[in-house]
């Protein structure tokens, strides 16, 4: 209704009118152009890994083992080898010694590779002459036993034998991440792979008005696709507070698992490209149908191969600007491909984070001569190119905006460890452009929100300072006093219940 100093709203209220103080500094409110809601409320029930020394790992795996059932399963993720000396995938023993004959299935921070115990390999009948499906792999050893982890579709082997969540399950899990976004300071989100089971339940929430943030939906799987390809997609449910209007596509894997797919070999691993996890041929039918019936198309796109096939196949569609199609994760792009995103108008979906996870392995996986096409924030923007920041959490090192703004901004992990490649560094304002008008444009609703404007919706973020004023080394020190959406306040630190958080 009205923005500006505190004596001209003030000057503007009523008898009536409610007045909130909300300490700190207000900002347009914070979006994540790219997590997984479901996947986080499920973290917080699994065995957090993240950041953690192998030694630190399994004493963690052996504790969970002792408490749990007979015969129970025990599930964790997040676990990256590049905080491993050395810095190798693992083999089953290790997780055998510790597990006490339990089931362990543990996926890696990317989620995109799986760690397993023997016990698992038995009970999916993976042993030496199992073959490799279609895009994925089984790592094996020197003698070609299995060594526990699978690489993108061979997760695929052991997912019908982990106990399914029934919905009850799954919305507990949604609810009790939608808090977490809050407590970030989140006012929107876009979810990067729903299937109809997710959407329905986001749906019932946006009906009784329990949805705390604005939700984007990325439907994914081909059952979501035939749905609402035969209905069209659903804008601006529940007063604005989700919308279903873009498909997810998953083009290869990722890049710490080698699954990136690349257009030469990689540096490390001379006999390996990456994996292929859908055709040119499907995803140009794909984009075609879903540009036809007014969906977005939103790629995983990780190596400089999969980026380059998914703007072949938006180019040979005619996809323009006003279409908005998206890559998600853009990790690896050639100059020649950034001049592509530019031209054809294609939005660069990006993760700042994981500045902390390439910078950590990135260089071994593709080289110094090809690691200054990762992450390209600062060309994106000098280029022309729509950007919009995300975290990928939970396959990331953090979900917070504060850590993703303080990556952008400093090129450093979101722990503070050192910068890496530091010409990629934005401004503070460039930054927060990424964080907030960039995934409203990125959704078709940048004139709703993205800016505090008349006519907006009402959604801010306050946080402890002002961005602008805080040195750049300190951004990590930031803390969310409030989040609002449509006005009503979702999250204030001083009145927040208990709650399992995730900092």
């Amino acid at each position: 209704m009205a923005a500006g100093s505190r004596s001209q709203v003030q000057a503007l209220a009523g008898r009536t009118t409610r007045t909130l103080r909300v300490p700190g500094v207000a900002l347009p409110g914070l979006s994540d152009a790219h997590l997984h809601v479901e996947e986080i409320g499920e973290q917080l029930e699994r065995l957090d890994l993240r950041g953690l020394p192998k030694e630190q790992l399994l004493a963690k795996v052996a504790e969970a083992a002792r408490a749990a059932p007979p015969g129970g399963w025990v599930l964790g993720e997040g676990w990256d080898e590049g905080f491993w000396t050395p810095a190798v995938f693992p083999g089953p023993a290790e997780l055998d010694a510790v597990s006490a004959g339990h089931p362990v299935v543990l996926d890696r921070i990317d989620g995109h590779s799986t760690w397993v115990s023997s016990a698992v390999l038995a009970l999916a009948g993976i042993s030496k002459d199992t073959p490799d499906p279609a895009g994925g792999r089984i790592l094996r050893d020197a003698t070609q036993r299995a060594t526990g982890v699978l690489v993108d579709n061979a997760q695929d082997l052991i997912h019908p034998l982990i106990p399914r969540p029934t919905r009850a399950d799954r919305e507990r899990r949604i609810r009790a991440a939608l808090g977490q976004l809050s407590r970030w300071g989140l006012t929107s989100a876009h979810d990067a792979s729903v299937d109809l089971g997710g959407i329905d339940i986001y749906r019932a929430l946006a009906k009784s008005g329990e949805l705390p943030v604005r939700i984007y939906v990325m439907a994914a799987g081909e059952g979501a696709r035939a749905h609402y390809l035969s209905v069209g997609p659903e804008i601006d449910l529940g007063h604005g507070m989700l919308t279903v209007r873009s498909f997810k596509l998953f083009l290869d894997g990722a890049l710490g698992s080698r699954g990136a797919e690349l257009s030469q070999p990689y540096a490390d691993a001379p006999s390996e490209h990456g994996l292929e996890l859908m055709s040119d041929a499907e995803l140009e039918r794909i984009v075609r149908s879903a540009r036809q019936h007014g969906f977005q198309v939103a790629t995983h796109a990780i190596g400089d191969l999969a980026v380059h096939r998914a703007l072949d196949a938006f180019e040979k569609a005619g996809v323009t600007a006003t279409d908005r199609f998206r890559i998600e994760h853009a990790s690896i792009v050639t100059d020649s491909d950034l001049m592509r995103f530019a031209r054809l108008g294609i939005v660069a979906s990006v993760q700042p984070v994981f500045v902390g996870e390439y910078g950590r392995w990135a260089e071994a996986r593709v080289g110094p001569q090809r690691a200054r096409w990762v992450l390209r924030t600062r060309d994106f923007l000098a280029a022309g190119v729509p950007v919009a920041s995300g975290s990928d959490f939970p396959a990331s090192d953090s979900g917070s905006p504060i850590a993703a703004l303080h990556c952008l901004v400093t090129r450093q992990s979101a722990a503070g460890q050192t910068g890496w490649h530091s010409e990629q560094r934005l401004d503070v304002d460039q930054a927060l452009r990424t964080m907030t008008f960039g995934p409203a444009y990125a959704a078709f609703q940048e004139q709703d929100r993205g800016s505090l404007r008349v006519g907006r919706y009402a959604d801010f973020t306050a946080l402890s300072a002002s961005p602008y004023e805080v040195p750049p080394g300190e951004l990590r020190t930031l803390s969310v006093l409030a989040t609002v959406v449509g006005g009503r306040v979702t999250y204030e630190a001083s009145t927040a219940p208990a709650h399992r958080s995730i900092p």
